[in-house]
């Protein structure tokens, strides 16, 4: 009986102790970090910033290639407007009836064209005659075609997806070919245009940079662009050249067509080099090697990267020579105290409901 109890209690105690076990894993402490992400950038010694004007990419006139009475108008200074959708449309009414009146000329026309056609084969008619079957037969082919077009073209549509900046005509009006009816512009991208001097001009080649740069709040935005165009003729009040890029509609800024800017010009020679700098708190040595921790999004671990540091900038910022170029997570604290492959998470900051940062 004693020996019975022993054994109970032997294994009452082994279930205490893998449940303590087990209880004791799941309490594993993941180390939280703070994720840097790197960005490289040019050096800008040899950067030129004008003033400039941010632009709409295009600015069309619509008009309709038929006359008639309008029956429906968007008149909606500001609307968005998908490509192809329908701005305008005309009363169809008489384009109706002559489309159905070619298309009769036409297949009566076509129906005699085959049957001569068959009748020259077997020499049963003139070939003067055929000739003008096969005649009448292209200029109602024509009348009809013309017809039917005119019938599409009683919609105006847009040529692209866009804006209504202006209209010129009312709803119910009548309206010639030609006649302008709205103004659309073209914002999937922006046009920036600035003055530069011939000096400035002769540093421009295939391998220079360009960027707009917008104030928002108390940052400002680089937003990189490409070469449009570049005048070569001189304004008689600025002696000076017309230049312009295009940049992409960022989703982050609300940009307006009319807005003053800068245009950076960056002079991409032999002594502008491509520069990385990165938080001091990111580098540790570790055998008289520099190193930082890649932070793996997807894994949520960490694997050690050597680097080639160069010198200490200001705000508590170092320059990354070689081994990192740029689009990299690395981790900009406690990198003293992780090891190769160890779980980590990433630091997000307080929550906003945690008053005084005490939790």
């Amino acid at each position: 009986m004693k020996y019975l109890k022993g054994i109970s209690y032997l294994l009452i105690g082994m279930s205490i102790f893998v449940g303590c076990k087990e209880k004791a894993k799941e309490k594993v402490h993941v180390r939280s970090v703070k994720v840097y992400h790197t960005s490289s950038k040019v050096n800008q010694n040899n950067a030129t910033i004008v003033p400039a004007s941010i632009n709409e990419k295009r600015e069309t006139k619509l008009a309709f290639r038929v006359n008639g009475p309008l029956v429906k108008l968007n008149d909606i200074i500001g609307d968005y407007v998908s490509k192809g959708q329908v701005i305008a449309k005309i009363d169809t009414r008489d384009y109706k009836i002559a489309l159905e009146s070619t298309q009769a000329a036409y297949k009566l026309a076509s129906a005699e064209y085959k049957r001569y056609k068959t009748l020259l084969e077997k020499e049963s008619v003139s070939a003067s005659t055929y000739d003008l079957m096969e005649s009448n037969y292209t200029a109602a082919k024509t009348a009809y075609e013309s017809a039917k077009n005119a019938l599409e073209d009683t919609e105006l549509k847009a040529p692209f997806s866009g804006y209504i900046s202006d209209v010129y005509v009312n709803n119910f009006e009548e309206v010639n070919p030609g006649q302008a009816i709205v103004s659309f512009i073209d914002l999937s991208k922006f046009e920036v245009k600035a003055w530069i001097s011939l000096e400035d001009l002769d540093k421009i080649n295939d391998s220079t940079q360009y960027a707009c740069l917008v104030e928002v709040g108390n940052k400002k935005i680089s937003i990189p662009g490409t070469l449009k165009e570049v005048g070569h003729k001189t304004s008689i009040s600025k002696q000076s050249y017309p230049i312009s890029i295009l940049i992409d509609a960022p989703d982050n800024v609300k940009l307006r067509s009319g807005m003053t800017t800068h245009l950076e010009i960056i002079e991409n020679g032999a002594d502008s080099v491509a520069s990385l700098e990165i938080p001091v708190t990111c580098v540790f040595n570790k055998e008289n090697k520099t190193f930082v921790w890649l932070f793996n999004e997807n894994s949520k671990t960490v694997s050690a990267k050597e680097v080639a540091s160069g010198k200490i900038l200001a705000n508590d910022m170092i320059e990354i020579q070689k081994g990192l170029t740029g689009g990299e997570n690395i981790v900009s604290t406690g990198v003293n105290y992780l090891f190769e492959g160890q779980k980590v998470k990433k630091y997000e900051g307080f929550s906003k409901t945690n008053v005084g940062h005490k939790l």
